[in-house]
C-alpha cells in the first residue's frame, strides 16, 4: 500500500472512531409520550423517566401527559380506532375501562407475554391482578397495584368515643359501634356510600358483576342483598351518600366523615387532600360478613400499555421492565402513590414497612401484606366497561328509592346479554 492511500486508510478510520458514538447516541435517543388519570401515577413515572435516563439511557426522554379520567380513555379509544393517530407511546388504562378495548378484536396494544415468559416475570407478578388485563391468552397491561381494600378510619373520633375498629370481625360489630357513635354525635357518618362500594363488598363476599366464565351476575341474589344491606345503613343512619370534589374533603377534614372503605391507592389521596389530618388516621382490615370470613376485597386497578403503532415501541418496553418489573420500581411507587406491589420479589423490602406518620405511625405494608393473599378475584369482561355505566346511570334511582335493586340489577344484566348475544 503506497503511503498516500495508507494515509488515506486511517483518516477514514480514525473519523469513524469519531462519529461513532455519535451515531450510537442519534440510535439510541428515544422521546416518548405517556398518558395517565392518575396525579399520583404522574408522579411516580416522572421519577422513574428520570432514574432510567441517569441508568440506562441518557438520550431518553418521557412526555408525561396528564388527562382525565373519561377524556383519556375516550381519545384513546379513538386513536386506536383510527390507527393510533395521535396517540401516545404509554397509557395507562383503568381496569373498568379496559374491557371497552377489546371490542373491536386487535386492541392495538403490543402483547406482552413474550416479555414476561422470556424474563421470568410471569410468575412474579399476583395472577389476578394480571388477568384484569388478559384475553384470549394475552396480556396487554402491567397492573400497578395489588388493591387491597382496608377500612380506613379516624382513629381520634373512634377511639375517642370507646371503640377500636381493629377489634371488629364482623360488619355487625362495626354497626353496633357506628350506631353508638351517631347517637353521641348527630351529624357523624361512619360509612360514606359511594357508587362502587356495592361492587367492593360484593366481592368480599365472593360474588362480582361478572363470573370467571364471562357470564352476566350482578343479578345475582348475592348482589341484591349486598346493596339492600347498603339502603339499610343509611335507613339506619350509619351510612350515607358522600358529596363530591372539595365538599368530599371538607366532610372529611371537619370529622363529618369518619371512615372510607378504600385500597391501598386511597391512602395516597388522604395525603394529597387532607394533610392536615396526619396522625388522625388508622387503617384495619374490612369487618367480615361472618366470624372467620374474609377481611378484604379488592377495588380499581390501572395497566400500563404500549400502544402497538408507537415507532418506539421497543424502548417502551424496556422502559416498563425497568419500572414496573423491578424492585426498586416497586418500592419507590409505594413510597409515593402508597400502592402495594402485584410483584411478588418487592413484597418483602423492608422499604414497604416503615412507619407512617399520616396513619399515627402504623405500618401500612405489614397491613397490606396481611390481608394482601386473600384478596378475593376480579373478573374481566368486554362489556364490563359497558355495564358499569348502565350501573352508573342507575345508581341515584335506587338511592332514592325511585328504583329497587332487583329491578334495575335485572335490567342492566339483560341489556348486557342481549348486547353479548348480538355480537356473538
Amino acid at each position: 500500500m503506497n503511503k498516500k492511500l495508507r494515509f488515506w486508510v486511517i483518516g477514514i478510520a480514525l473519523a469513524l472512531l469519531l462519529i461513532g458514538p455519535a451515531l450510537t447516541s442519534a440510535q439510541d435517543a428515544a422521546s416518548l409520550e405517556l398518558w395517565t388519570f392518575v396525579n399520583t401515577h404522574a408522579r411516580w413515572w416522572r421519577e422513574q423517566a428520570d432514574r432510567y435516563k441517569q441508568e440506562v439511557n441518557p438520550n431518553f426522554d418521557l412526555n408525561v401527559v396528564e388527562i382525565a379520567y373519561t377524556d383519556l380513555h375516550d381519545r384513546l379509544l379513538i386513536s386506536l380506532q383510527s390507527g393510533g393517530v395521535g396517540a401516545p407511546d404509554i397509557a395507562d388504562i383503568e381496569q373498568g375501562r379496559f374491557g371497552s378495548f377489546l371490542r373491536g378484536g386487535d386492541p392495538g396494544l403490543v402483547p406482552l407475554n413474550d416479555m414476561l415468559e422470556s424474563g421470568g416475570f410471569t410468575d412474579q407478578l399476583v395472577a389476578s391482578r394480571e388477568a384484569l388485563y388478559t384475553y384470549n391468552g394475552i396480556t396487554y397491561g402491567i397492573e400497578h397495584a395489588l388493591t387491597p381494600v382496608v377500612l380506613y378510619y379516624r382513629a381520634d373520633i373512634w377511639e375517642g368515643a370507646g371503640y377500636d375498629p381493629q377489634t371488629f370481625e364482623t360488619w355487625d360489630d362495626f354497626v353496633t359501634a357506628a350506631k353508638a357513635i351517631v347517637a353521641d354525635n348527630p351529624g357523624v357518618v361512619p360509612l360514606p356510600v359511594f357508587g362502587d362500594l356495592h361492587q367492593v363488598l360484593l366481592r368480599q363476599r365472593g360474588g362480582d358483576y361478572f363470573n370467571a366464565d364471562g357470564e352476566v351476575t350482578i343479578d345475582s341474589e348475592l348482589s341484591i342483598d349486598t346493596m339492600n344491606w347498603l339502603l339499610n345503613l343509611i335507613d339506619e343512619g350509619v351510612g350515607a351518600q358522600p358529596p363530591d370534589g372539595d365538599a368530599l374533603w371538607a366532610a372529611f377534614k371537619d370529622g363529618t366523615l369518619i371512615a372510607q372503605v378504600g385500597a391501598d391507592w386511597y391512602a395516597g389521596f388522604f395525603k394529597d387532600n387532607a394533610p392536615e389530618l396526619e396522625g388522625k388516621w388508622k387503617a384495619a382490615p374490612l369487618p367480615a360478613w361472618e366470624p372467620g370470613g374474609i377481611r378484604t376485597s379488592v377495588y380499581g386497578g390501572t395497566g400500563a400499555a404500549v400502544i402497538k403503532t408507537s415507532p418506539n415501541a421497543d424502548v417502551a418496553l424496556d422502559f416498563l421492565k425497568f419500572s414496573m418489573l423491578s424492585v426498586e420500581g416497586n418500592v419507590r411507587r409505594f413510597e409515593l402513590t402508597n400502592l402495594f406491589p402485584p410483584f411478588i420479589p418487592a413484597m418483602d423490602n423492608e422499604r414497604l414497612h416503615a412507619a407512617d406518620p399520616y396513619f399515627s405511625g402504623q405500618d401500612l405494608g405489614a397491613l397490606f401484606a396481611e390481608v394482601g393473599p386473600e384478596a378475593p378475584a376480579q373478573y374481566q369482561s368486554p362489556y364490563r366497561s359497558q355495564l358499569n355505566d348502565l350501573y352508573t346511570a342507575a345508581y341515584q334511582d335506587i338511592i332514592d328509592r325511585n328504583r329497587t335493586p332487583e329491578d334495575v340489577f335485572a335490567e342492566i344484566a339483560q341489556t348486557t346479554r342481549d348486547e353479548m348475544e348480538f355480537d356473538s
